[in-house]
């Protein structure tokens, strides 16, 4: 904030205490014959240096919000994180120019640096850049009227994907984001929207679009958690401060029983969240997705198990599409899938083996080895396999060839020894291999 005098920086600083919950400070020149109160606002340089570090950190490992100048940091000062200067003090020519050009420094996330002009230096902006060639400056700065037809066509866009959809059938909007490209679509369009909001408010031509830009948060937030995306796209945290800030609040003020973030569905919160769902398709919806989402995470753990999960899911999604199950029928086999996902746990103490990591190479060896094989034996022959990967999993093995290769020859020299077929000791050997590169690493 740069304000036309001394006192007048300290009288918005005892603004801002009480206005804002963000913190500010005044970084002003002090004199000789300043009164007490402006004595307080004298920094020394150590000060003054540790207030700017403190500003150049983001909001969330600082609550250092706001510098109020006078004269100071208007040349010289960089700080790529700022995107707003405040203007109340009349600035000419090359002073101009080097004070609005503090926000044009790029950040991540950061689309565009904002002067509030409320002095009326804008009218010399013209004079001062009279010295640049008409090319080199045309688009350096722009009324923010200028992204009015912007914000209405990526309003449009946005929008778009709901058309003839009652807002308050959350579930059929929901149903249109299913398809992956879709969502990807919609995400894209949404942060578009939002980018040009955040750039418009809090001035009053972003009112006929706030409504909008909160209700699309709320179903933004929706679909990240009903579809389990953690790749991410789907995530407000990339919208503005002001855009974001506007859609927690009203998600959270309008809908407080909904959990908005993806939950685990071996946990007791999944069961809150399906609670709350009225709609069984809805909850069929949740579920599957929440399954898929547990079966792309673990498949790498567990192939044999997960794999053979996620071809009966498939098989019976199949089933619904042809109507071959009810909407019932369908939840409760994905709840028998669920209650199976929780209980690996004890799935692996039913076989005595000492540890739930044993399991995946317990099914592994289960599948290559004959119908008829002992469990007993086929116990031990996995508690074999398993201590020879652990007895040479050394620091960073994973990354050591000759260590890789004497494991791999004692894990097929005991293959060979069982009734693994001749023909299937290569690629079992290798299966074991990643399996104890993901389970003892």
């Amino acid at each position: 904030m740069v304000s036309i005098s001394r006192e007048a920086a300290v009288e918005y600083k005892k603004l801002l205490d009480e206005l804002s919950d963000y913190e500010s400070a005044v970084i002003i020149s002090s004199g000789h014959n300043d009164v007490d109160e402006m004595k307080q606002y004298s920094l020394s340089r150590t000060e003054e240096k540790e207030l700017i570090h403190r500003f150049k950190k983001p909001l969330d490992e600082d609550p250092l919000a706001f510098l109020i100048v006078c004269d100071k940091l208007l040349t010289g000062f960089d700080a790529p994180i700022e995107q707003v200067m405040y203007l109340d003090k009349p600035l000419k020519e090359h002073n101009l120019l080097q004070a609005i050009a503090r926000t044009n420094r790029t950040y991540d996330k950061k689309t565009h640096g904002l002067i509030v002009d409320y002095y009326g230096v804008s009218q010399f902006l013209e004079e001062a850049l009279g010295i640049f060639h008409e090319e080199d400056i045309r688009g350096a700065m722009q009324h923010v009227d200028e992204e009015m037809p912007k914000l209405e066509t990526r309003h449009r866009q946005a929008m778009r994907f709901f058309d003839y959809i009652s807002r308050e059938n959350l579930e059929v909007c929901l149903q249109v984001l299913e398809p992956e490209d879709v969502r990807n679509k919609f995400d894209t369009a949404f942060k578009k929207f939002s980018e040009s909001m955040d750039m418009i408010m809090p001035s009053p031509k972003a009112k006929p679009y706030v409504e909008d830009v909160k209700w699309l948060g709320k179903i933004h937030k929706l679909a990240k958690s009903r579809y389990h995306v953690d790749d991410g796209t789907m995530d407000i945290s990339d919208c503005g401060g002001k855009v974001r800030e506007l859609i927690e609040e009203y998600v959270y003020a309008s809908t407080p029983e909904v959990l908005f973030e993806p939950v685990n569905i071996l946990t007791n919160k999944f069961e809150e969240k399906l609670d709350e769902l009225k709609e069984p398709e809805a909850k069929a919806a949740e579920m599957e997705h929440a399954i898929k989402n547990e079966i792309r995470v673990k498949l790498d753990e567990n192939p044999v198990k997960y794999t053979s999960l996620k071809e009966r899911l498939e098989e019976l999604i199949e089933q619904r599409r042809v109507r071959q199950l009810t909407i019932e029928e369908l939840l409760e086999e994905y709840r028998k899938m669920r209650e199976e996902m929780i209980n690996m746990e004890q799935e692996s103490q039913s076989y005595g083996l000492e540890e739930a990591r044993q399991l995946p190479f317990y099914q592994l060896l289960e599948q290559h080895l004959p119908d008829d094989f002992e469990q007993e034996s086929l116990k031990d022959v996995t508690e074999i396999m398993t201590e020879i990967i652990q007895d040479h999993a050394v620091i960073d093995w994973t990354e050591k060839d000759d260590v890789k290769r004497e494991m791999r020859k004692k894990l097929k020299k005991q293959l060979r020894a069982g009734s693994i077929p001749n023909s299937q000791v290569e690629n079992v050997a290798r299966q074991l291999m990643e399996l104890g590169e993901i389970h003892y690493k």
